[in-house]
């Protein structure tokens, strides 16, 4: 907004008038200023009327216009006055003949016809006006005022002479004068400097926001509306010069003398333009009308949410204020319309600001919608704001099975495979998603998916197979389903698949060949005397077999089915050697890849070794007769080659039935996870496994109890070949413990029976083999029944600590689903039912001790008490008056002798009961402290009156109460009976 400003030569009115009465002749157009036609310097002073000290010396001030030599080369070229100018070495600068004035072409012979032309500064307008006195032939005597004060006072001391100014400005509006009138302002001439035409007005501007209109529209309205001519803004600032008064004043006289004029400017309040509406300010809100109130009707800005809308009434156009309806919304003021909700968003409620965005579930493809459309059932969205139904798709931990598009189908996603938000089957099997890496959906680490049928997911034996990604990916080159075998010609090695070679066929020949010499040296190997004492022989290879043995059981636990520490797998692995896991060492490169025929050879090795020995006897009875194998000797190498590999068969056998649950529901061998349990290949695993159970297996278990129940009574029978034969289930312990090798033995088949029973439960497994492990460390600690004593101590510490590490596997469970809570719960109320009946025990025997008055192990014994029955006094004083006899009439090296070959164990029960009967059965005497090898404190301590008198001792050929030899023979069978096994009969 503003007004337009002009720069140019002005003329007195008095002047003008002059001219104009005198001759007719108007001095207002540039025409009649021509000296070829006209005398105009006949109305004006000459220049020998001006003080020439009032003026510059134009041309010795190097300051001016007419010193540059561009604008006077400008001026030649546009003019052709090439006698204005001097070219001083071909500079071009303005002529003033007397130093002060240039004069123009038309008065430049006779300077007394010349009228004065003056402007200020550096010479404002000089360049312009050379050129339109000389192309117009205008007598003009052009000058420059030596100050600032000298052009402003010039006009006023010579009144009839024209002058440089612009307007509006008062500096000279007491002279009213007047605008020269050149042709109109050419641009493209004065861009070309020819400066002619008459110059463009000066738009004097004052900015304001450009949304003015919008936001303040009866200002726009008003300043619109607002018309002032020149001659009233000449009024307006000869007022404001005369009196010296503020301008503020001078506008407030002005107004007040003026009321006609400015009364059209202000608009009408109630007249809304675009972007307002009607505003009652009483009840301070938008209103749709404006008639038939008293209220004051205003305009005001649209608030956010509303769009402006025309209204037509008596009074004429104006606008109102609207709500914007559904489906659309408006975030900004003043507001002309109300913008449609984009794709993805919607708007139910009216007079909205912003749209809603769609929830997650829902999208929307149209604009402008109230409401959002829904997914199908059981999809989703990535997030809000959906914007097609494409945009739809399956759940997190589910994935779209259907590979037709437009259509589908989800299903949740099963233990292996990890399913992001929008899963679908086609990004699986290439294993990218459109929505980047994050949205990918992929088989987890240690789990498999065939490429054919990508949801049927498989466990794997450890992510080292199993990588996971996408379907079919296997590492080292295994194949098959999950990953469970290398390619023909290859075996696995750990790490990768490589090539058997002809090396590791030729050791597997020498290993097949060198387990049948074993089995022979086995023979010659149990040749060994068995005595109660044990060796230092029998110590070595007893703790060789029991390391073998120890290792043999974490072998047997690695089997679990609990994700134990890798660390722990490696360990676990070399303890599986001694399982002999053929498997695990390439005999695939002999036997093939088929998982029946490997399992068959494998179940074959002790039929084989034991068919093997059999063979080797019958062929030795063909030789000299010091050639001949002893039969009992055979029988005893059978037992022990089937002993030693009796965890091995009895995990061979029980391999088939070991069945764990895939996440797809099918069921694969623990030990062949490429065979599905029910299927052909599993049904004759399963026919050797139950043969190799049932005749080897449990047959000799049957034979091995048998043998301890009755080889006691051979051994009192002297029958020296069953005992022999026996050889290899009884040397290794004390001979009072002689049946602990059965129990031992089935230490191996119970470890592994968990494994079978609950294949897919490690808390049960783990409870199972806890308590299996439990209760065999229980049973070593009462009976302590190796032959040397370190080898207790260190199978009690070993089954202890194996025990822990058993007990630590729950640490590795993954989460318990519902049947395992169940299964806790049980065993709990197992185990509290336990402890109560143990409670209930000890009440039962607090109130027995009530009643009998007696204590516990008087005469009044109760048998439940103790655990079992002994024999009476009666019974058991001529036993011991008769042992008495046998020893007093042993020669003292003899029984020297016998006692050294006893074992640790039996020597510590021989001075027990020496300190015992010293103690409380002997007479005690001042010399029954040499008797006494253990402390023990005498019963009669607490009971003075149970002292007996003190006996003297009778020499050794004393007439003793001892029984007669009739006697003492009909008590040998009793003394039999209590002491059966002899080791000089093994």
């Amino acid at each position: 907004m503003g007004y337009e400003g002009v720069i140019s030569t002005f003329v007195p009115t008095l002047d003008i008038k002059k001219a104009y009465q005198s001759e007719g002749l108007n001095l207002l157009y540039f025409r009649n200023w021509n000296a070829s036609w006209y005398k105009p310097y006949k109305y004006f002073d000459s220049l020998s009327m001006i003080n020439a000290s009032k003026v510059v010396k134009l041309c010795s001030d190097k300051t001016n216009f007419l010193s540059h030599d561009s604008i006077m080369q400008r001026h030649v070229k546009w003019t052709g006055d090439a006698d204005g100018v001097l070219i001083n070495n071909g500079v071009y600068a303005g002529r003033c003949d007397d130093g002060y004035w240039w004069t123009a072409p038309s008065c430049r012979s006779n300077t007394t016809e010349c009228v004065p032309w003056v402007t200020g500064g550096f010479g404002w307008g000089i360049e312009e006006y050379m050129q339109k006195s000389t192309i117009f032939q205008i007598p003009m005597a052009i000058g420059v005022a030596l100050s600032w004060a000298t052009y402003t006072e010039f006009p006023f001391w010579h009144p009839k002479s024209h002058f440089y100014w612009w307007i509006p400005d008062p500096t000279f509006l007491e002279l009213q004068p007047l605008q020269m009138i050149f042709p109109p302002h050419d641009r493209i001439a004065y861009s070309k400097g020819d400066m002619s035409s008459a110059t463009s007005s000066v738009s004097i501007d004052k900015l304001v926001s450009k949304d003015l209109s919008l936001l303040a529209p009866n200002v726009e309205s008003f300043l619109s509306n607002l018309k002032v001519t020149m001659a009233q803004m000449d009024q307006v600032l000869l007022d404001q010069k005369n009196t010296s008064d503020s301008w503020r004043d001078t506008m407030c006289r002005w107004l007040h003398a003026n009321t006609e004029v400015w009364q059209s400017w202000i608009p009408d309040e109630s007249r809304c333009f675009p972007g307002f509406g009607l505003y009652d300010t009483v009840l301070e809100s938008f209103t749709e009308q404006r008639v038939n109130t008293s209220n004051k009707i205003v305009c005001q800005a649209c608030a956010s949410g509303t769009f402006s809308q025309a209204l037509s009434d008596s009074i004429g156009e104006t606008y109102i204020c609207v709500p914007c309806p559904l489906g659309t919304s408006q975030d900004l003021g003043a507001a002309q319309f109300c913008k449609p909700c984009k794709s993805g968003e919607y708007q139910d409620e009216i007079g909205s600001r912003t749209c809603k965005r769609c929830s997650i579930g829902n999208y929307q493809d149209e604009s402008g919608a109230e409401i959002c459309k829904s997914c199908p059932v059981d999809t989703t969205t990535l997030g809000l704001g959906s914007v097609a139904a494409s945009d739809c798709g399956c759940k997190a931990d589910h994935i779209d099975v259907n590979i037709d598009q437009g259509v589908i189908q989800c299903q949740r996603c099963s233990e292996g495979l990890r399913c992001p938000i929008l899963s679908n089957l086609v990004d699986l099997q290439r294993g990218a998603s459109d929505l980047g890496p994050d949205y990918v959906p992929q088989v987890k680490a240690g789990y498999f998916s065939a490429v054919h049928s990508p949801t049927e997911v498989y466990f794997c034996s450890g992510s080292d197979v199993c990588p996971g990604g996408a379907p079919g990916s296997c590492t080292g080159g295994l194949v098959d389903t999950p990953c469970a075998q290398c390619t023909a010609g290859s075996t696995w090695t750990g790490s990768a698949c490589e090539s058997c070679g002809v090396w590791r066929q030729a050791l597997w020949v020498c290993a097949i060949i060198g387990v049948f010499v074993f089995v022979m040296l086995l023979y010659w190997l149990t040749s060994s005397h068995v005595t109660a004492k044990a060796t230092v022989l029998f110590a070595v290879s007893a703790s060789v077999g029991m390391l073998v043995m120890s290792m043999q059981n974490l072998g047997l636990i690695g089997m679990m089915t609990v994700q134990w520490p890798e660390d722990l797998k490696g360990f676990f692995s070399i303890c599986q050697f001694l399982l002999l896991d053929i498997d695990s060492y390439g005999f695939s490169c002999i036997a093939g890849t088929d998982a029946t025929t490997r399992y068959l050879l494998s179940a074959l090795i002790f039929p084989a070794a034991v068919a093997w020995l059999g063979l080797c006897y019958g062929a030795s009875r063909l030789l000299s007769e010091r050639h001949h194998w002893i039969g009992p000797k055979v029988c005893s190498t059978m037992g022990a080659f089937l002993q030693m590999g009796f965890s091995t068969m009895a995990a061979t056998s029980l391999a088939p039935m070991m069945c764990y649950k895939h996440p797809n529901g099918l069921r694969s061998l623990l030990k062949y996870p490429d065979v599905i349990c029910g299927s052909g290949e599993h049904t004759a695993m399963l026919a050797i496994g139950w043969t190799l159970l049932i005749v080897f297996v449990l047959g000799f278990v049957a034979l091995c109890t048998f043998a301890v129940i009755r080889v006691p009574q051979w051994s009192s029978e002297r029958n020296h070949k069953l005992v022999g034969a026996c050889r290899f289930l009884i040397f290794r312990f004390r001979l009072d413990s002689w049946w602990f090798g059965v129990p031992l033995l089935l230490r191996g088949p119970l470890l592994s029976l968990p494994v079978v029973l609950a294949t897919d439960y490690p808390p049960v497994q783990i409870l199972m083999i806890a308590m299996l492990l439990t209760s065999f460390l229980v049973l070593q600690m009462i009976t302590w029944p190796w032959k040397v004593p370190m080898l207790n101590l260190t199978d009690c510490t070993v089954s202890f600590c194996v025990t822990l590490l058993v007990t630590s596997a729950s640490l590795h469970v993954n989460i318990v689903d519902s049947t395992m809570i169940q299964f806790a719960e049980f065993m709990s109320t197992l185990m509290l039912s336990g402890i109560a009946a143990a409670m209930g025990i000890m009440c039962v025997m607090t109130t027995s001790a009530l009643i009998y008055r007696t204590a516990l192990g008087g005469k009044q014994e109760i048998f439940f008490f103790n655990l079992g029955t002994v024999p009476s006094a009666e019974k058991l004083a001529p036993l011991c008056k008769m042992m008495a006899v046998k020893l007093r009439d042993m020669d003292v090296d003899v029984l020297s002798a016998k006692l050294a070959a006893l074992a640790v164990f039996d020597m510590r029960k021989v001075t027990t009961c020496i300190t015992l009967l010293a103690t409380e059965v002997a007479p005690p005497n001042e010399d029954a402290v040499t008797f006494k090898f253990d402390a023990r404190i005498n019963s009669s301590s607490f009971d003075p009156s149970l002292v007996k008198p003190t006996v003297k001792l009778q020499p050794p050929n004393s007439n003793l109460n001892l029984p007669n030899e009739e006697e003492a023979t009909g008590l040998e069978p009793q003394l039999a009976a209590r002491f059966p096994l002899q080791s000089e009969w093994v």
